[in-house]
């Protein structure tokens, strides 16, 4: 797989979700016998999810088209109809934790372009988010 850093860091440079994460996870309790350890490798992008309203509401969208060519799909979702805020939802691989914020309001759509030839925790990489 190749060294995915540097991509990362030019194709999220302006976009909504940070391209990694640092995060400091615990045990809601601890196992006997057991050691805990900790591993400092940070936490790559791995999915996002564009709601209708609040997260917390599930209203997740589906895109409004696909499209596929020379290893890369791009999804688009086309905001507005509802007149309700749009929010994100950043995912990460390896953690639980999930970044979610309201767009702008004047946000109308936003395409994701996916690699089919590489991924992250099971789901394509993430190239490009642009937003409109």
């Amino acid at each position: 797989m190749p060294n995915l850093f540097p991509l990362l860091a030019f194709a999220f440079a302006v976009a909504d979700c940070p391209a990694k994460i640092e995060v400091r996870q615990t045990l809601a309790e601890q196992i006997v016998g057991w050691l805990i350890g900790y591993d400092a490798a940070p936490h790559l992008l791995s999915g996002m999810t564009f709601f209708d309203g609040k997260p917390e509401e599930m209203a997740s969208l589906a895109p409004d088209r696909h499209s596929a060519s020379g290893g890369k799909d791009v999804a688009v979702w086309t905001f507005g109809a509802t007149g309700r805020p749009v929010w994100v939802a950043c995912h990460y691989a390896g953690t639980g934790i999930i970044l979610q914020r309201a767009l702008p309001k004047n946000t109308q759509s936003c395409s994701i372009t996916y690699s089919t030839r590489d991924t992250i925790a099971g789901l394509p990489v993430i190239e490009k988010v642009d937003c409109k």
